[in-house]
């Protein structure tokens, strides 16, 4: 049998080339995901970490509050051989555009020293306030003059004497500037840390310092980059699994039609003896080799693809390839195939040894259990959507929702071949107005509807995922724009930081309230921390804000309760469903080193693009205070407000002054890019469908390659013939596309009720995408016949006519 199977494959390459194209696609996938996982933790674990200091000093409080006496004393303790003051502050850079450089800054600005910190790479170590070292990533050079705006809004000026790269001890960030360090004492006041050098060092407990060893915070460092990378891998292996999932189909296929085409070959082995469980094994052992092969190529392929990507990604690109990237891509390889495979082993072991005597055998379908199997998934996905469409779902109730969705989805997929059974009436009526390419096409097309399936739910797979996402997309975008409309007032003028995510300087606030015309002012301080009740804890967003800013320069809605902030918080309905909690009920927010307990006096209208906590601002811990976010202000007269507050920050690099309508656009900007990103990664898994329609179709003109002989030797021309495969071609996509955006739309109508809480079928269409996809799907159509289109239209009359 083994002897059989190998002469088999060896007798027809171009079937073997195209089996394996499809394993090479989803293993290449796996295998560049994990090495660019691996080289990115690499080159995180590889960076240059400073191992010269014994023990860090940080104040239990945020920010730089260590004072020089501080040094001074830590400096005296015994066992200390050298301590140094590490100076860093809030200091951002200026653009070419006159608006800061995105990034953060924080603690972008420090004080140079000699601790080995620094490594200049161009002129010389700052000496005095009017000059500035930049780190190498600026784009700066010698020479030139560096705009920097400090945390309290000042603007300083300094002329670039130096460049430098940074080593980094633990989760430190590098900073982009360095002054001198009687200037950086100046300019940020107190120390962010200090560094202790020495030998059996006992920092006093009772001074309620923050002490750690250098060698505790780089371990930080690495296990954060393993977490990172993890994280990374674990995302991007989810597109891998898509495209693993549409090879699979496109895997099984291929073994479908190749089981049909040799339906007599097996009752002939059948005939002379073999097996059931010989001819399974025999198929099995096939898809096994042909794994091996297509996991071996693909495996190199992927290696080759992930350090080319992470060399053109990186500047500093440190490659890895780990062991687990090759097993992985064996393991996908071989394990994808045989299971795609097995189904067919199956079905070829099912035939009769009577087979041998028919020229039209037939493998025997199983359509009882699989039409059963499609209608209990479908019907039981539909209740658990059913179940869970109210509103203010709590954690459970999304999870079922959503697992419900996938469940129906299956369903689908399942009951593909009967579905795909529409296709008859519109082929006729296509065929009574079309010519005969028309009508041979379309038969073509739904003579075996398993196989019009089995190709298309490639394509239904793909493009699901691209409409799910994208009907996701267009929601939270319509979304987050009527609840910023509805929420912020077109008469309200809103003012953000310049850098994006980065809190405001402390004196904007104060500056828009003294400004001309402007008599309502509100700052809102935004943030993630965590929320316990009941002993419970989870993540959350809380804003911290002025109690008289609801019906001035905010509309927040509240349905239950009051939106009294002086007596407790106001939550979003949403986050207390989620929570189990209801008016009166305390909670508590976790600040970090301060929580605030209070209890809930209202409930709000939200949804995931506001703060699901609103809390007074006197409430807010004190360095939460200072994290200005954004600042709404409005007058009697809101278009002057709005032009004064132009003229006062017109100077301010730090800040942007919005309209509402500017508000959503800015906002949107990121959101949209991010979903590109996905667009393209589940674009590989549509790739990988488009050439199972490709693979399908050349296996299907070798399975009718007799039926295209006679066709030909009645008098069809070869036009005739192309045309004809390409309509099929065309029905297949088509259905697959058209299914596909049927069944993405409404997943995404249950993604977006299951993540931002609204109701189901309140979503945002997305036509555009939609439309592109239509067009895609004739395009591939055309596209992927080429090639069976010209094989069937040069088919050899009188081999083809020939009997076996």
């Amino acid at each position: 049998m083994l002897r059989a199977m190998v002469r088999d494959l060896r007798a027809h390459r171009g079937r073997l080339a195209m089996t394996l194209a499809a394993i090479v696609l989803g293993v290449a996938f796996v295998v560049s995901t994990w090495v660019m996982s691996d080289s990115t933790a690499r080159g995180v674990g590889d960076t240059d970490l400073r191992s010269d200091v014994d023990v860090v000093v940080r104040s239990p409080e945020r920010g730089a509050v260590l004072a020089p006496a501080d040094l001074d004393r830590l400096a005296e303790l015994p066992g200390v051989t050298d301590a140094d003051g590490v100076l860093a502050g809030r200091a951002a850079l200026v653009g070419a555009d006159g608006k800061l450089v995105p990034g953060p800054h924080d603690r972008a600005g420090t004080g140079w020293d000699d601790t080995g910190r620094f490594a200049l790479t161009e002129g010389h170590a700052p000496g005095g306030p009017d000059e500035v070292a930049v780190h190498t990533d600026t784009g700066l050079s010698t020479g030139d003059t560096a705009r920097v705006v400090l945390g309290d809004g000042r603007e300083v000026r300094a002329t670039v004497v130096g460049t430098f790269t940074f080593r980094t001890l633990g989760l430190e960030r590098a900073p982009t500037l360095a002054w001198d360090a009687d200037t950086a004492l100046a300019l940020f006041g107190r120390y962010d840390r200090i560094e202790l050098t020495g030998h059996d060092i006992d920092v006093p407990a009772e001074d309620g310092w923050r002490v750690d060893t250098g060698a505790a915070l780089n371990d930080e460092v690495r296990a954060d980059a393993e977490a990172s990378a993890r994280s990374t891998k674990e995302s991007l292996l989810a597109f891998a699994a898509v495209a693993l999932l549409v090879g699979g189909f496109v895997i099984a296929n291929t073994f479908t039609m190749l089981v049909t085409q040799r339906v007599r070959q097996f009752a002939l082995l059948r005939a002379v003896g073999a097996t059931r469980r010989q001819v399974r094994r025999a198929v099995l052992g096939e898809a096994a080799v042909l794994g091996i092969a297509g996991a071996t190529i693909g495996t190199a392929l992927g290696v080759g693809l992930g350090l080319g990507a992470v060399a053109l990604s990186q500047d500093d690109a440190t490659f890895a390839v780990s062991p687990l990237a090759i097993l992985a891509g064996y393991a996908v390889g071989v394990g994808v195939t045989v299971v795609a495979a097995y189904g067919s082993a199956r079905r070829a072991a099912a035939v009769a040894p009577v087979a041998a005597l028919r020229t039209d055998a037939l493998v025997p379908p199983r359509r009882r259990i699989r039409v059963g199997l499609g209608i209990a998934l479908l019907l039981a996905g539909t209740a658990m959507v059913a179940a869970t469409a109210g509103a203010d779902l709590d954690t459970t109730s999304r999870v079922v929702g959503l697992a419900g969705g996938v469940v129906a989805w299956l369903g689908v997929l399942v009951l593909a071949p009967e579905l795909a059974g529409v296709l008859r009436p519109v082929v006729r009526v296509l065929g009574r107005f079309g010519g005969p390419a028309v009508r041979l096409g379309g038969r073509n097309a739904v003579r075996d509807p398993r196989r019009t399936a089995a190709t298309s739910s490639a394509l239904l797979v793909g493009l699901a995922l691209v409409c799910a996402f994208a009907t996701l997309g267009e929601t939270m975008v319509s979304m987050f724009g009527s609840t910023v409309r509805a929420t912020v007032p077109e008469s309200t003028t809103v003012l953000r930081s310049a850098s994006g995510d980065e809190p405001l300087a402390t004196d904007v606030l104060d500056r828009v309230r003294d400004t001309p015309g402007v008599t309502e002012a509100a700052a809102d301080r935004y943030g993630f921390v965590e929320v316990t009740h009941a002993g419970v804890t989870s993540g959350t967003t809380v804003s911290a804000i002025e109690p008289d800013a609801f019906g001035t320069v905010l509309n927040q809605e509240v349905t239950v309760g009051t939106g009294d902030l002086d007596a407790g918080f106001v939550v979003g309905s949403n986050q207390a469903a989620m929570l189990g909690v209801g008016l009166g009920d305390e909670v508590t927010l976790d600040f970090g080193e301060e929580t605030v307990t209070r209890p809930i006096v209202g409930l709000h209208t939200t949804t995931e693009a506001q703060p699901l906590f609103y809390l007074d601002v006197a409430a807010a811990p004190e360095w939460y205070r200072e994290r200005v976010t954004s600042v709404y202000a409005t007058g009697p007269d809101p278009a002057a407000a709005r032009a004064a507050l132009d003229a006062a920050f017109a100077d301010r690099p730090d800040v942007r002054v919005f309209d509402r309508e500017g508000l959503i656009e800015a906002d949107m900007g990121e959101f949209e890019a991010v979903l590109a990103v996905m667009y393209a990664m589940f674009g590989a898994a549509v790739v990988i469908a488009v050439f199972g329609v490709v693979n399908t179709l050349a296996l299907s003109v070798l399975e009718r390659r007799r039926e295209v002989g006679v066709l030909r030797a009645v008098g069809a021309s070869r036009r005739l013939v192309r045309r004809t495969v390409r309509l099929e071609s065309l029905v297949i996509c088509g259905w697959g596309g058209i299914a596909g955006i049927m069944v993405g739309v409404l997943f995404g109508a249950i993604m977006q009720h299951v993540m931002l809480g609204r109701p189901l079928f309140d979503i945002t269409v997305p036509y555009q995408v939609i439309g592109v996809s239509l067009a895609g799907m004739v395009g591939v159509g055309v596209l992927a016949a080429v090639w069976p289109a010209r094989r069937a239209a040069h088919t050899d009359v009188l081999s083809a006519i020939a009997s076996e």
